[in-house]
C-alpha cells in the first residue's frame, strides 16, 4: 500500500476529526412517518409508527411518555426534530427531542418550561426561530426563543393581548402573520410577526360564528379556515398577500356537524376536514384552490370514535387520523386521491391513552 504524504496524512486525520464531531451538533434526519397524541385523561403522550403502505399504527418504543398535568395541544417543529405539548393543568410546555432510528421521544434538558397559565396551544414559527403559545386565563400570546440545535424555550419578554379566552394559535406558512381564536368573543385576531424579534402587532379582528376553536391556514399561504365549536360551522377568509388583510370568502361560513371542533388543510391544498365533537363524525369538503370556498364530499360525514377533538393529515397526503377523546381511540382513514372521500383503514379505530386531545405528525 503506498505510504501517504504529509499533506494527505493531514486531510485524513482533519477528516476523521470531523467525523468525530459531527454528531455533537449535527441533528440526524428522522426516519419515516410518526404520530403522537397528548392525552388529556391519561396525562401523557403517546406516540406509533405511521405504516407508510398502509397507513396503520404501531406503538412506538417506551409509550407512553411522561408529560405535566392534562396535556391538550401538541406541535412538532417544521425541522421535524422536536415535538412539544403544552399541560394545561401545570402552566407548562413538554419538550422532546423525536429519536431519529425509532421515532421515541426524549426530554429535552430543562423541559417541561414555565409558559404561563393555562396554555391551550402551542405554535413554531416555520424558520424554527420562536414558540407562540395561547394563555387562555391570561388573554395573552406569549412568544419564546427556541433554540434550534436543543429544542429548549427561553422566553423573549414579547407577548400579546388578545380577546377573551384564546383557545388556539397559529402562523401563516410565510410566517408573516399569526391567528389567535377568540372563544368567548367569537373573533379571530390577526398580527403581523416581526421575524428579528418575535414581537407581534396586532392588525385587525374578524367576527366569526359562536366559539371558534382550531384554525388552519391553507399550506398555500392563502386562505384561513376556523371550526365553529358553538355552531355548526367552518369559517373562511382570504389572507391579502399585501399586507394580510382578511376577506371573507363568499358562502362563508359552511355548514358542517354539530360543535366542530378542529379544522385541518391536506397538504395538496385539495381537502378540507372537520372533526365534529357533539355528532362524533368527520365532514371532508373539497376545496377550490383559487378561491378557498368549500364542497362537501360525497359520502361525508364519516363516524368517528367519541368526541373527536383533533384532526391531522399525514405528510404523504393519503391518510387522515382522529383523535377520538371520548373512547382512548384514535380512527383512521385512507384518502381517495381523485375525490378526497375515506375508507377506514385496517384495525381503525387504534387504542391510545385515555384522553387523547391533541394530534401532531413529524415526517
Amino acid at each position: 500500500m503506498p505510504r501517504m504524504t504529509n499533506v494527505v496524512r493531514e486531510l485524513f486525520f482533519v477528516l476523521i476529526g470531523l467525523l468525530t464531531v459531527l454528531p455533537v451538533w449535527a441533528k440526524p434526519d428522522v426516519k419515516g412517518e410518526y404520530l403522537y397524541a397528548a392525552n388529556q385523561t391519561a396525562q401523557n403522550v403517546s406516540g406509533f409508527r405511521i405504516d407508510l403502505e398502509r397507513g396503520v399504527l404501531k406503538p412506538l418504543p417506551g409509550v407512553p411518555f411522561k408529560s405535566g398535568s392534562f396535556p391538550i395541544a401538541i406541535t412538532m417543529s417544521p425541522d421535524n426534530h422536536y415535538v412539544y405539548a403544552t399541560n394545561q393543568g401545570s402552566a407548562s410546555v413538554s419538550a422532546y427531542r423525536v429519536d431519529p432510528k425509532n421515532g421515541s421521544l426524549q426530554a429535552i434538558k430543562g423541559s417541561p418550561f414555565s409558559v404561563g397559565r393555562y396554555p391551550d396551544s402551542i405554535v413554531i414559527t416555520p424558520d424554527d426561530r420562536f414558540a407562540l403559545v395561547a394563555n387562555e386565563d391570561d388573554a395573552r400570546i406569549r412568544v419564546f426563543n427556541m433554540d434550534p440545535q436543543t429544542g429548549s424555550l427561553a422566553d423573549a419578554h414579547e407577548s400579546a393581548a388578545t380577546g377573551n379566552h384564546p383557545l388556539s394559535v397559529t402562523v401563516a406558512p410565510s410566517g408573516r402573520f399569526v391567528f389567535v381564536s377568540n372563544y368567548n368573543d367569537n373573533s379571530v385576531s390577526e398580527y403581523a410577526l416581526d421575524g428579528n424579534t418575535g414581537a407581534l402587532t396586532r392588525l385587525q379582528t374578524v367576527p366569526v360564528d359562536e366559539h371558534p376553536i382550531y384554525i388552519s391556514v391553507s399550506p398555500d399561504d392563502r386562505f384561513v379556515y376556523v371550526a365553529n365549536y358553538g355552531s355548526t360551522t367552518v369559517s373562511v377568509f382570504e389572507i391579502q398577500p399585501a399586507d394580510g388583510h382578511l376577506t371573507e370568502v363568499a358562502g362563508s361560513p359552511y355548514l358542517a356537524g354539530a360543535q366542530p371542533y378542529s379544522v385541518t388543510v391536506d397538504p395538496s391544498n385539495r381537502f378540507v376536514y372537520v372533526a365534529n365533537w357533539g355528532s362524533h363524525d368527520l365532514t371532508a369538503f373539497r376545496r377550490d384552490k383559487m378561491t378557498g370556498k368549500l364542497t362537501e364530499i360525497q359520502g361525508s360525514p364519516y363516524k368517528t370514535g367519541w368526541f373527536p377533538y383533533a384532526v391531522v393529515v399525514d405528510p404523504s397526503d393519503r391518510f387522515v387520523y382522529v383523535a377520538d377523546n371520548g373512547q382512548a381511540t384514535i380512527t383512521a382513514f385512507q384518502i381517495d386521491p381523485i375525490t378526497g372521500g375515506l375508507s377506514y383503514l385496517p384495525g381503525s379505530p387504534y387504542q391510545s391513552e385515555e384522553g387523547p386531545y391533541g394530534l401532531a405528525v413529524v415526517h
